[in-house]
């Protein structure tokens, strides 16, 4: 057996589940209603940056008792938070190289053999076998044992 990489396109497993559509219908919805929020919020910081002034907009400033000055203060004071973490993080990685240097300690392991799973002894033997030989394997129950 190789190492654990991606699978190619043509050795995709496929696992069918049965879907609820009542689920999917709420996920769906919810998901919307985040992905609407997320814009409007993006509207209300770019609208302030840009000066720019709609009922709605205004509508949400007001609610929130802030003027474009109060949320081009706060997009500051959080950039300069983010470049201060930045710099500090970017001068602990250099300070590590320099102390540490670059550690070459670790390396590949070993290919794993089908032994080596078998004797974790989480399928049966006859389990695994088909899992490798068959293209299409239906199982009734899960066939892999809780720890």
């Amino acid at each position: 057996m190789g190492k654990s990489r991606q699978r190619e396109s043509k050795n995709e497993i496929i696992i069918r589940t049965k879907i609820n559509w009542f689920r999917e219908i709420i996920i769906s919805f919810f998901s919307i209603f985040v992905w609407i929020y997320c814009l409007g919020v993006l509207l209300f910081f770019i609208g302030a940056l840009f000066d720019y002034n709609d009922q709605y907009l205004g509508l949400i400033r007001i609610a929130f008792k802030m003027t474009n000055s109060d949320i081009r203060s706060f997009l500051l004071m959080v950039f300069c938070l983010l470049l201060f973490f930045y710099i500090g993080l970017w001068s602990w990685k250099n300070y590590n190289l320099k102390r540490f240097g670059p550690l070459k300690r670790r390396s590949m392991p070993n290919n794993t053999t089908k032994e080596d799973l078998l004797r974790l002894k989480l399928m049966s033997e006859e389990d695994f076998q088909s899992l490798h030989q068959s293209r299409v394997v239906v199982f009734e129950k899960n066939p892999i044992k809780d720890i």
